[in-house]
C-alpha cells in the first residue's frame, strides 16, 4: 500500500493526519507480510506530518528531550534502544491525551568532529593552523551541512514521532546564547573559576578530557620496587632493610617530579621515619617523608612516591602537604624538564618508561619487577593513553549546585527508576569535585572571557551577556585577547531540557508549556557525566528540575556480554537488523529487552520472536478482515453494531467520539443474548490486559508491559480465541464478528506504541481514515470483567489441552480425529461447548468410551482417549517403559554435569542454564510418564 502524496491529501480534503484509505476486505493487507512494502511509506509520512507539539494546547504536557546523539555518529544499538524506549513512552502518552513533545536534536561533539575535519585536511596536506580558525570553523559547518546528522535519517526509519519542526543543535544561535548566559552567570557568582589541577590530557588531539571521554581498559604492565636511599643511612626501614625505603610504581618515568614519599600516619613500619628525607634513584635529589591517610597501608609495599603534577590522588596529598608541583611529561607526552637526566630528556614516555627501567638495574635501585594488571585511561577518540597533567583550566565549583539538587532529592522532586540508581545519584553529588570546563580546541562553544597584558580576566557583563569585552566601551583602552578555548561538550548539553525550549527567555511558549521535562530515558553509564549535571543546571539556572523521572536502561553488549566496538569487530548494525527482520521486530526485540536497568546481551531469538509476532499479528488480521468482508453484506438493520462491522469506521478528531470506537463496542456487546462463551472470555480477558500494560507503562517497566501485551496477542486472541470463534463466524454471528472487529482494533491500539508500523498499516485496512497514532488509549472499563466466562473458558482450554496431550501420548498427529470422552464437575460445561473443543483440538467428544482408555488431567476436566483400536496396547506401554528408561537417563547426565564441581566452575553460563532447562524439562516429561503408567500398573 502506498500513503497518498501530501498534494493528493489536500486534494481529498482530508486532515494531513488521516491515514490512506483501505478497501474493505483482505486486498487491503498482502497475504504475505512484508516489512519492506508498508514501512518506508508510513516512516515518511511520520517526518514529513510531524507530530507537532501545540503550546497553546490545554492538554497536559508530556515532553522527553532526545538523549542528542553526537553529529558525527551513525546509529548503534544503543541509540535504537534508546529511542525505541522513548517512542513508546511518548506514543503511550500522546494516546492517553497528552500534549506530548518529543524533542529531536543533535550534539556538536567537539572532539571528534573536529577530528573527522582535520583528518580531511591531513589527506588534504594541510592542517587546520594554515587555514586559521574563522576558516576552519567554516569548513567544519560545511562538513555539518553535508555530512553530518545521518543519524537522525537513520532515527526516521525508526518510526520516532518526534517533532521535527523543535529540531535543535548545540551550536544552534539559541542554543549557543544559552550556554554564553550559563557562563556569564557562574562567574560572576564566584563559581567559575581560572585554577590549576590535574587534567586527562589528549597528546594526540591536544586537549583536555572528560572522564567519559576517557576508557578505562585492563592491560598488563609491570610493578617496579624501587629503593630509595634514606639521608641518614643508619636508620632501619621497611622489609628489615637498614638505610633505605621501598616504593612501588608502575610509572618509573615520573620519578624525576617525585616531591615527597608518604607512609599511612598509623603504619608502625614506617612512624620513625616521618620527617626524614630520602634520595630519589638516578638523581639523588632529596625528598621529605610524610604521613597522609590517603595512603592505603594493605597495598604494595605501604609507601607511596608523591608526584603531585602526574597523579589526580599526589595533586591533593601535594596540596595538603604545600608540596612543590613541577612537570616531567609536556602536552606532547615527552620527558622534559631540567630535573631530567640529559640521558632521557626529550624521549617519549614510553620509551622513557623502558630506558629508565634499564637505569634503574644498572643502579642497583630497581629491587623488584614483578607483572601487574592495571587500568589505564585511553582516549576515547583517538584511543591514545591519556596523560594526568597539571595546567590551567577554566572550572566550575559545582558544590553549592549539587546541594541544590541533594534539596530537591529530599523533597521527592526527581525519581530515578530502578530505584537502586536513586543512592549512587546521591552519592555522586555529594562527593562531586570542581569540573573543568576549557577544552584546547576550535569547534565548539568559544569561551567568552578576555585578558588583558597583565593577565586580567574580563567576562561580559550579566546584564548584557552577548557584548564581547573587546566591543565593550569600558575596555576600549586595553588590549584584549579573547581565550582561544571552548567549554566541554558537556557544558552545553548540560543545558539540554531547557535551553531547547527557549532558555534563557523564561517566557517563551515553550518553556513555559514543556518545562519541566516529564522524563529522560538514558543508558545508566552516563548517569554521572550527563544526567547529574542537568540536574545542578536545572535547578541552578531555572530553580525547578529539569524532569521528574530518569528511566535508566542498561547497555547493549553482544552476545558474550562484551561491550560491542570497533576494535573487537563485534558490532551490529541496527539498520542491517532492520533489513533482516523489519523495524516492528526490533523495537519489540528492544522493548523486550529491556529490564529493570539491566545489561542487555544480544540476542538474536529475540528478533526473530518480534517478526514472528508481526506475522502472527498480520495473518490474524487478514483472517478478521477477510470474516468480516464476507459476513456484512448479509447483515440487515442500523442499529450501531451492525454499521460498525458493516462499514468502515469514519473517524472524528483527536480523541473526540468516533460514531462507534472498540472501547464503545465492547461495552454495547456486554449483555447481549448472542455473545459466545469464548467473546465473553476475550472481552473480559483484553479488559484485564489493558489495565495490566497500561499499569505497566505508567511505571516505566516498557518490558514488562510489551511481554504481557505478546503473550496475549499471540496465545489468547489468536491461538485461543479465533480458533474457538470460527464455528460462529461461518454462520455470521453479529456478537462474533462485532467482538472480533473491536478486539482486534483494541489490541493494535495496545500495541501501536511499541511496534508502529504493522498496527497502523493493519488500523487502516480496517476503513479507519485517522491514522492509529492520534488514536486514544483504550481505558479499563470494570463493567467488562467477567470472572464466569473466565472460569468457564479455563475449562474449555484444560480440555483441548488434556485431548492435546492425549493425541502426543498416543503417537497421533495433531490433525488426526479421535473419539474422546469427557468427565468430572466440568463435562457439562464442555459439552454445552462442544464444538470449540472439538474445533480446536480436532476430535469428537462422545458420552462414553468402551475398553481401556488413557486419560489426562487439565484445571479440573478430565478426558479420556480409547487405547483398544487406536494403538497396539502393550506395543504402545513397551515404548513409553523404553521412554520412561530413556528420560532417567537424560536426567541423571544433565544432573551429573551440574553436580561437578568442575564443570560448573569452568562452563559458559548459558550452557550451565541448558543443563538446568535439561533437568527440568526432561523432569515434567518423567513425572507426566508415570502418572499415564501408573493407569496400567
Amino acid at each position: 500500500m502506498t500513503d497518498p502524496t501530501l498534494a493528493e491529501t489536500a486534494a481529498a480534503d482530508l486532515p494531513t493526519d488521516t491515514a490512506p484509505e483501505a478497501a474493505e476486505n483482505t486486498s487491503a493487507l498482502a497475504k504475505q507480510f512484508d516489512p519492506t512494502a508498508i514501512e518506508p511509506d508510513w516512516a515518511t509520512r511520520w517526518r514529513s506530518e510531524p507530530f507537532r507539539a501545540d503550546a497553546n494546547s490545554g492538554k497536559p504536557p508530556f515532553t522527553i528531550v532526545i538523549p542528542p546523539p553526537n553529529v558525527t555518529g551513525n546509529l548503534h544499538l544503543g541509540h535504537a534502544l534508546d529511542n525505541t524506549l522513548i517512542d513508546t513512552l511518548i506514543r503511550f502518552k500522546r494516546m492517553q491525551g497528552f500534549e506530548a513533545l518529543y524533542l529531536p536534536g543533535m550534539d556538536h561533539a567537539g572532539i571528534a568532529t573536529q577530528g573527522v575535519v582535520e583528518k580531511q585536511l591531513r589527506e588534504g596536506g594541510q592542517s587546520r593552523f594554515d587555514l586559521g580558525r574563522e576558516e576552519f570553523l567554516k569548513r567544519v559547518w560545511d562538513w555539518k551541512g553535508q555530512s553530518g546528522g545521518v543519524i537522525l535519517s537513520q532515527l526516521t526509519r525508526l518510526g520516532v514521532s518526534v517533532d521535527w519542526t523543535r529540531e535543535r543543535f548545540t551550536m544552534d544561535e539559541g542554543l549557543s546564547r544559552a550556554v554564553r548566559a550559563q557562563f556569564v552567570r557562574l562567574y560572576h557568582e564566584g563559581l567559575a573559576y581560572r585554577g590549576e589541577r590535574i587534567v586527562n590530557w589528549d597528546p594526540a588531539a591536544q586537549t583536555t578530557l572528560s572522564e567519559l571521554e576517557v576508557d578505562r581498559e585492563e592491560r598488563k604492565g609491570k610493578m617496579t620496587t624501587l629503593a630509595y636511599k634514606l639521608e641518614d643511612p643508619s636508620q632501619p626501614a621497611s622489609n628489615g632493610e637498614i638505610g633505605e625505603i621501598r616504593i612501588a610504581t608502575v610509572r618509573p618515568e615520573t620519578i624525576f617530579a617525585d616531591q615527597a614519599i608518604a607512609v599511612h600516619p598509623e603504619d608502625e613500619r614506617f612512624k620513625h621515619l616521618v620527617g626524614q628525607q630520602a634520595r630519589i634513584p638516578l638523581t639523588g635529589r632529596l625528598i621529605p617523608i610524610i604521613a597522609d591517610e590517603a595512603v592505603e597501608m594493605g597495598f604494595g609495599v605501604g609507601a607511596l612516591k608523591i608526584t603531585p603534577a602526574h597523579d589526580a590522588t599526589d595533586f591533593e596529598v601535594g596540596e595538603r602537604h604545600g608540596l612543590p608541583r613541577p612537570s616531567v611529561i609536556d602536552l606532547h607526552g615527552n620527558l622534559t624538564s631540567d630535573l631530567v637526566p640529559d640521558a632521557f630528556r626529550g624521549m617519549e614516555r614510553f620509551a622513557a618508561r623502558k630506558a629508565v627501567t634499564a637505569a634503574l638495574v644498572e643502579s642497583g635501585d630497581l629491587i623488584e619487577e614483578r607483572d601487574h594488571i592495571t587500568a589505564i585511561g585511553l582516549s576515547e577518540r583517538t584511543k591514545v593513553p591519556v596523560e594526568p597533567i597539571i595546567s590551567t583550566q577554566w572550572y566550575v565549583n559545582v558544590k553549592p549546585m549539587a546541594a541544590k539538587v541533594l534539596e530537591g532529592l529530599d523533597r521527592g522532586e526527581i525519581k530515578l527508576t530502578p530505584e537502586r540508581y536513586a543512592k549512587v545519584n546521591r552519592d555522586w553529588l555529594e562527593n562531586i569535585r570542581d569540573w573543568n570546563i576549557s577544552r584546547q580546541l576550535w569547534w565548539g562553544h568559544q569561551i567568552p572571557a578576555w585578558y588583558d597584558e597583565e593577565g586580567n580576566v574580563y567576562v561580559p557583563d550579566p546584564e548584557n551577556p552577548e557584548l564581547d569585552c573587546d566591543q565593550d566601551p569600558r575596555y576600549a583602552h586595553l588590549n584584549l585577547r579573547r581565550d582561544p578555548d571552548v567549554f566541554d561538550t558537556w557544558f552545553s548539553s548540560n543545558l539540554w531540557p531547557f535551553s531547547t525550549l527557549g532558555w534563557p527567555d523564561t517566557d517563551s511558549e515553550d518553556f513555559r508549556k514543556f518545562y519541566p521535562t516529564q522524563v529522560l530515558v538514558t543508558g545508566y553509564d552516563i548517569l554521572f557525566f550527563w544526567v547529574t549535571r542537568m540536574e545542578m543546571a536545572g535547578y541552578h539556572m531555572t530553580g525547578q528540575a529539569p524532569f521528574n523521572t530518569v528511566m535508566l536502561h542498561g547497555l547493549y553488549l553482544d552476545s558474550k556480554g562484551q561491550k560491542m566496538s570497533k576494535s573487537k569487530g563485534n558490532g551490529i548494525d541496527p539498520m542491517e537488523l532492520f533489513d533482516q527482520y523489519g523495524v516492528d521486530a526490533c523495537r519489540f526485540a528492544f522493548a523486550s529487552l529491556s529490564t529493570g536497568g539491566q545489561d542487555i546481551r544480544h540476542d538474536p531469538r529475540r528478533f526473530e520472536q518480534g517478526r514472528n509476532f508481526a506475522n502472527k499479528l498480520w495473518n490474524a488480521s487478514r483472517f478478521a478482515l477477510m470474516r468480516i468482508g464476507e459476513a456484512a453484506p448479509a447483515l440487515t438493520g442500523e442499529d450501531d453494531l451492525t454499521r460498525y462491522v458493516r462499514s468502515a469506521t469514519e473517524d472524528a478528531d483527536l480523541h473526540g467520539s468516533d460514531p462507534l470506537r472498540s472501547g464503545d463496542a465492547l461495552t454495547k456487546l456486554r449483555g447481549r443474548s448472542d455473545l459466545t462463551l469464548a467473546d465473553r472470555w476475550i472481552i473480559s480477558r483484553l479488559n484485564a490486559v489493558t489495565a495490566e500494560a497500561s499499569a505497566y507503562l505508567d511505571a516505566f517497566d516498557i518490558g514488562a508491559a510489551i511481554r504481557t501485551l505478546y503473550a496475549f496477542t499471540w496465545d489468547e486472541f489468536c491461538d485461543w480465541y479465533i480458533e474457538a470463534a470460527k464455528p460462529t463466524l461461518s454462520s455470521g454471528n453479529l456478537g462474533t464478528l462485532a467482538t472480533l472487529k473491536a478486539v482486534l482494533e483494541h489490541i493494535l491500539k495496545l500495541l501501536h506504541p511499541f511496534m508502529p508500523f504493522v498496527t497502523s498499516e493493519v488500523y487502516a485496512a480496517l476503513g479507519h481514515r485517522r491514522q492509529l497514532a492520534l488514536h486514544s488509549w483504550p481505558q479499563e472499563n470494570p463493567a467488562l470483567h467477567d470472572p464466569e466466562a473466565t472460569r468457564a473458558f479455563a475449562a474449555l482450554r484444560g480440555a483441548v489441552s488434556a485431548a492435546r496431550s492425549l493425541k502426543a501420548e498416543l503417537g497421533l498427529a495433531p490433525q488426526d480425529r479421535l473419539g474422546m470422552a469427557v468427565e468430572g464437575e466440568q463435562a457439562a460445561l464442555v459439552t454445552q461447548n462442544a464444538r470449540v473443543v472439538e474445533t480446536i483440538a480436532r476430535v469428537t467428544l462422545v458420552p462414553t468410551l468402551e475398553g481401556r482408555t488413557l486419560s489426562a488431567v487439565e484445571q479440573g476436566v478430565t478426558i479420556r482417549a480409547p487405547l483398544e483400536g487406536t494403538v497396539d496396547v502393550q506395543e504402545w506401554l513397551g515404548k513409553q517403559r523404553k521412554r520412561l528408561t530413556e528420560l532417567s537417563k537424560q536426567i541423571g547426565q544433565a544432573q551429573g554435569k551440574l553436580d561437578n564441581a568442575g564443570f560448573v566452575a569452568r562452563a559458559p553460563a548459558e550452557v550451565i542454564e541448558e543443563e538446568k532447562r535439561r533437568v527440568q524439562d526432561f523432569g515434567v516429561q518423567k513425572e507426566r510418564l508415570e502418572q499415564v503408567l501408573a493407569q496400567f500398573a
